[in-house]
C-alpha cells in the first residue's frame, strides 16, 4: 500500500507553514492522523512556544492542555466514555464543565484538562481531534481550513448527538462568555454540513473519508 496522505513544510500565499497533501481519493481520517502524529515529536518543526522554537510536544513546559477549550468530536466522545466504562450521561456529569453543559455546551473540565495528570495526557491514544491536530506551529492557510472543517464537523456531530439523545438541552445564550459564543457560532456554522452524518454513522476515524472535505485544500 502506498502513502495516502503526506505532510510537508512549504509556502502558500507568502505564508510559511505545514501543509497536507491527500494522495489517494480513498484516504480516510485515520490516514491523515497517522501522517500528522509524527509532527508532534519532530524537533525540526518550528514551535511558536517551544524551547528555542524546536521542542517536541511531549514534556513541553507551556502545555496548552492546561488551558485548552476542548469539545470532543463524536468518535472521541464515544471512545472515551467506553474506555471509562460509564454511560454518556455519567461522562458529561463527571468530566464536563458544569456551568457550560447546563447551558447546552459540552466543554471538557479545564484548567488543567481533567484528563491531564503530571503534565501528561491520560487518554492520549483516544484524545479528541482538537487535541490531535493542535500544534503551536504555523499551518498553510488551506491546510488550516481543511483541519478546521474536519474537526468542527466532528464537534458539531457531538452536539447534535447529545441533543438527540437528550443528554443536554438546547444552547442557552444567557451567561455565556464571548469566548463561549465564538464556539457556539462555530457549532451553528457546521451542524448543517452533510459531513456531520459521516461522524454520526462512524465507529472509528477510518470510517471518515477525506474526499468530502477536500474542497478546502
Amino acid at each position: 500500500m502506498g502513502i495516502k496522505v503526506a505532510v510537508y513544510q512549504g509556502e502558500e500565499n507568502g505564508v510559511l507553514g505545514i501543509g497536507v497533501k491527500v494522495l489517494d481519493d480513498q484516504a480516510n481520517l485515520a490516514d491523515l492522523l497517522a501522517a500528522w502524529q509524527p509532527l508532534c515529536d519532530d524537533e525540526d518543526v518550528y514551535r511558536i512556544y517551544g524551547n528555542c522554537s524546536s521542542s517536541p510536544c511531549k514534556g513541553c513546559k507551556i502545555n496548552c492542555c492546561n488551558t485548552a477549550y476542548v469539545i470532543p468530536d463524536l468518535i472521541a466522545f464515544k471512545n472515551i466514555a467506553k474506555q471509562l466504562n460509564i454511560s454518556y450521561t455519567e461522562f458529561i456529569f463527571n468530566y464536563f464543565q458544569a456551568d457550560k453543559y447546563e447551558k447546552g455546551l459540552l466543554r471538557l473540565e479545564p484548567e488543567p484538562c481533567i484528563f491531564l495528570a503530571d503534565n501528561i495526557c491520560t487518554i492520549y491514544d483516544i484524545r479528541t481531534l482538537i487535541c490531535r491536530f493542535y500544534l503551536c506551529s504555523n499551518l498553510l492557510p488551506s491546510t488550516e481550513q481543511f483541519i478546521y472543517d474536519i474537526t468542527w464537523t466532528g464537534v458539531a456531530a457531538t452536539q447534535l448527538f447529545a441533543l438527540e439523545e437528550d443528554l443536554i438541552g438546547p444552547i442557552s445564550q444567557n451567561g455565556l462568555t464571548s469566548f463561549d459564543k465564538l464556539f457556539v457560532n462555530l457549532l451553528a456554522e457546521y451542524q448543517d454540513n452533510l459531513q456531520v452524518e459521516l461522524f454520526k454513522k462512524a465507529k472509528e476515524y477510518k470510517d471518515i473519508p477525506l474526499k468530502p472535505f477536500l474542497k478546502s485544500l
